[in-house]
């Protein structure tokens, strides 16, 4: 067990450092305007978007509960178009409650980020969690001006009664804030805002389209004429048929990108409608269809549609173990394989060309992309859909309407290797499927892997749970597993937990994923080296997302002072892989550049340097990165400065880890460092 968490460890610590928090969302690959947030008049998107298995960048994380950082509140003002209930919502925001009540995708998230920035006139925002008991809330001392409740939940709302909101506003006023309430259209929820609550809630409805457009294609081209030159590139009459007055905002949003594309040339005007995704839905039926009596070609939809943007020699691969898997199940009954097509599997060598099979199920090999590793560069051809979100059209319907498929679907992906990012993408998928199932066993899959023997089969079943975590309902029953499991004497349970933390899950929650991480560390099981490592990930996965920083600091800070050996251990081998991955001359040695210079002598970093050189099981990581630093120093003068500040405050702590690393200072001379090394070195000796 030791020694696989160990091995696993070393993949993590990779991982963080290429951005482990990343998140993967559907379709990545086809939105490139700027870095955008996910709903309403915002979709998600991350990095060049074509390496699955490199997820998205973190701002496609809504958060959930905690501070809501000022660029994700940027990110939602920019390109916002003003819907038509925006000038009535913030009228009734004096009396510090209002209900926003919409559907998904007709831009609430967006509009009340908006609206609460608007009215406050600050970024000081806060997201309250979809389950919240708003009966007794209280802002405490969090200071925020406005707070985001996102989809309250309906028997939260119905929960509430005349005496609970009165008190609630009289809370907010207490504070200075004002809180924007989201919920859904359910009748439950309209009667009881307007019987009970005599609350008449604000009825979202998303702005004419044209307006979306314009604002989103100014913003994406802000330069003299920019816009006007892409709309020229057009065909005469396509923006007027594709641009139909009832599309949601983010449907827009995936016009005005393909239009910038087309301007950029990176993909044919005329093929523009082809690619859009609104008729994802309608167009998989007819799909799955037409492949059903081609065991092969159903197999290559099959894994293209799950591991869509990933090399095509992967989703070969993917395909052929899914159709050896079936052993036959592939084959609709009564449908005959059709007789003038050769078989790809049967040992033909001059089958079908690739080509004509992915023509078959209207996708495309990519043109290559290099890609690099810290040793070596390779080549990638990946595989898309031309239309977009088609892969996830196909696999809702197949799990909706095909129930012996879903339960193969399951068993394949349950069975995936680890390699280049495919499990990771699997349990993103399980996720998916636990948001399109009903019942309260909709989370087995994933919980079958958390009983699993088997690290990696706890790593798919927390890639599961936060993918599936993005569902408010499901992210209930998600926290409630979790908890009960952080408490648990098996260590594949606690691993699970530690692991999901890591995810969506934790990401959207950070103040819930340090208090499952505390119970992980503090239960009553026994002290595991896997748990350990699985909460070390989640930490450095916590601290990657700069809002979070202050708050891993704390708790790390804490837990270095517990009297629990295995939440000090975790402090500090978090501490030692942090100063590892962060030199401080890069965005993530900024928090310990500014810690080490301040004027503080008691800074919380510098105790938890010392306490990770302290730490046996820490010592060789931190010293190692420490001396990077000093290396990385002759060459910086920022970095000279923290070694220098550094060397100087660790100076009076003369003793174990320390001692030892001031002895590889000293050696380093003339190097930043060195010199305040040797002269204490020579002071302790004259005390002996």
């Amino acid at each position: 067990m030791t020694t696989t968490a160990e091995a696993e460890q070393t993949q993590a610590d990779r991982d963080f450092v290429q951005r482990y928090t990343n998140i993967h969302i559907w379709n990545r690959g086809f939105v490139s305007v700027a870095d955008l947030v996910q709903g309403g008049q915002h979709l998600g998107t991350g990095g060049d978007g074509l390496t699955a298995g490199v997820f998205a960048q973190t701002e496609s994380v809504e958060l959930r509960e905690g501070p809501i950082s000022a660029e994700q509140t940027a990110l939602a003002m920019k390109g916002f178009a003003e819907p038509p209930w925006f000038a009535t919502a913030m009228e009734r925001l004096d009396s510090r409650v209002v209900f926003l009540a919409g559907e998904e995708g007709t831009g609430r998230r967006t509009g009340a980020l908006n609206l609460l920035q608007r009215y406050t006139r600050s970024f000081d925002l806060r997201a309250v969690e979809a389950d919240a008991d708003l009966t007794g809330w209280d802002a405490g001392s969090t200071q925020a001006r406005g707070y985001l409740v996102d989809g309250l939940l309906e028997t939260r709302v119905t929960g509430l009664d005349a005496i609970a909101l009165d008190r609630l506003k009289a809370e907010l006023r207490r504070a200075d804030a004002c809180m924007v309430i989201v919920v859904r259209t359910t009748p439950g929820i309209l009667a009881h805002l307007g019987d009970r609550l005599h609350t008449e809630p604000v009825r979202v409805v998303p702005p004419p389209s044209r307006t979306v457009f314009d604002a989103w294609l100014a913003a994406a081209l802000p330069g003299p004429g920019q816009p006007q030159a892409a709309l020229a590139a057009l065909p005469d009459g396509l923006l007027d048929e594709i641009l139909k007055p009832h599309l949601a905002p983010a449907q827009v949003v995936e016009i005005v990108t393909e239009v910038v594309r087309t301007a950029q040339g990176e993909t044919r005007a005329g093929s523009l409608r082809e690619r859009l995704s609104f008729n994802a839905a309608e167009r998989a039926p007819q799909l799955l269809g037409a492949v059903r009596g081609r065991p092969e070609d159903l197999a290559l939809l099959l894994s293209t549609c799950v591991f869509e943007h990933f090399d095509q020699v992967i989703v070969e691969e993917e395909a052929e173990r899914l159709l050896a898997l079936a052993a036959g199940r592939l084959h609709a009954s009564g449908w005959d394989p059709e007789p003038d097509l050769p078989s790809a599997a049967g040992g033909f060598a001059f089958a079908r060309t690739q080509r004509e099979r992915l023509t078959a199920i209207e996708a495309y090999r990519a043109r290559e992309h290099v890609r690099s590793t810290s040793t070596y560069s390779y080549v990638t051809e990946p595989v898309a859909f031309v239309r977009h979100l088609q892969g996830r059209a196909l696999l809702e319907h197949v799990w909706r309407e095909y129930r012996e498929a879903s339960g193969l679907l399951v068993e394949w992906l349950r069975q995936t290797p680890a390699a280049d990012g495919r499990a990771d993408r699997a349990g993103f998928i399980l996720g998916q499927f636990a948001q399109w199932s009903s019942g309260h066993r909709a989370l087995e899959p994933a919980e079958e892997l958390a009983r699993s023997a088997k690290p990696g089969d706890w790593r798919m079943a927390a890639r599961a749970l936060g993918a599936a975590s993005t569902h408010p309902v499901l992210a209930t029953a998600i926290k409630a597993r979790l908890r009960g499991w952080s408490r648990s004497p098996v260590v594949a349970r606690r691993c699970t937990v530690a692991l999901a933390c890591a995810t969506e899950f934790g990401l959207a929650r950070p103040e819930t994923a340090l208090r499952l991480l505390h119970a992980v560390l503090t239960g009553a099981g026994e002290e595991s080296a896997a748990v350990e490592t699985a909460a070390r990930s989640a930490l450095l996965a916590l601290f990657a997302e700069e809002a979070n920083r202050t708050r891993v600091i704390t708790t790390l800070l804490q837990w270095s002072r517990s009297q629990s050996t295995a939440e000090r251990r975790a402090a500090s081998a978090t501490v030692a892989q942090l100063l590892r991955a962060a030199a401080p001359s890069g965005e993530a040695g900024e928090w310990w550049t500014r810690h080490l210079l301040s004027d503080s002598t008691q800074s919380p970093g510098l105790e938890l340097i010392r306490t990770a050189l302290m730490e046996p099981a820490a010592f060789e990581t931190a010293r190692a990165a420490l001396l990077d630093w000093q290396r990385r120093a002759g060459t910086d003068p920022q970095c000279a400065r923290v070694v220098e500040h550094l060397t100087d405050r660790l100076a009076p702590h003369l003793r174990g880890g320390v001692l030892r690393l001031f002895a590889d200072l000293e050696r380093a001379q003339p190097a930043p460092g060195s010199r305040r090394a040797a002269r204490a070195l020579a002071d302790w000796r004259a005390s002996l």
